[in-house]
């Protein structure tokens, strides 16, 4: 089993030695400025792997900036105990929960919407406002969008893990798509 390789085990020493050496000393302010610029907590992969499994549309780079805030706000109170990966993961969950009950405009700036917003020749905010309805739907309707419309292959692959017909799939995922077709109505 690898947590039994002695390389394993000492990366991982490593790695908490390292977490130690992060957020342990200092303000926020400093811990900030030490866990921002390269993302050594790898708190991005987290967040992605978290969006996903939830099937969200959010931004990960909005999320990751808001759960280095609140790491950093936090780190003085941590020692150890819950394990780094778990202390971490609520962090995560802390960011996502603000994400999510927060005004759909403040989410992304005005230029980061229009930069979405514009292919799709819809208004930012509700684009914004879209999204935040999208993330509001049944976890098995936004997995069905998400993987029909985003990509084909999952699609199948999620039919056959969910033992649904491929129109029943098509049939969740038109929830998260009628959504962004009011949007579009709207806007035009």
């Amino acid at each position: 089993m690898a947590e039994n390789d002695p390389l394993v085990r000492a990366g991982a020493l490593a790695g908490a030695a390292r977490a130690h050496e992060l957020l342990l000393t200092g303000t926020p302010r400093e811990v900030l400025a030490r866990i921002v610029p390269e993302d050594p907590l790898d708190l991005r992969a987290r967040i992605a792997a978290r969006i996903a499994e939830r099937a969200l549309l959010l931004d990960v780079e909005h999320l990751l900036l808001r759960a280095q805030a609140l790491c950093s706000l936090h780190a003085a109170t941590w020692r150890g105990d819950p394990e780094l990966a778990e202390w971490l993961d609520l962090r995560v969950e802390e960011a996502l929960a603000a994400a999510l009950s927060e005004d759909p405009g403040e989410r992304l700036g005005p230029e980061d919407l229009a930069l979405f917003a514009a292919p799709l020749e819809l208004d930012p905010l509700a684009l914004a406002t879209s999204c935040a309805r999208f993330n509001c739907l049944p976890f098995e309707q936004r997995e069905a969008f998400l993987a029909v419309v985003l990509d084909a292959v999952a699609a199948d692959r999620l039919a056959r893990a969910r033992q649904l017909s491929l129109s029943e799939l098509a049939r969740r995922a038109r929830a998260g798509l009628e959504i962004f077709r009011r949007a579009a109505r709207s806007s035009s």
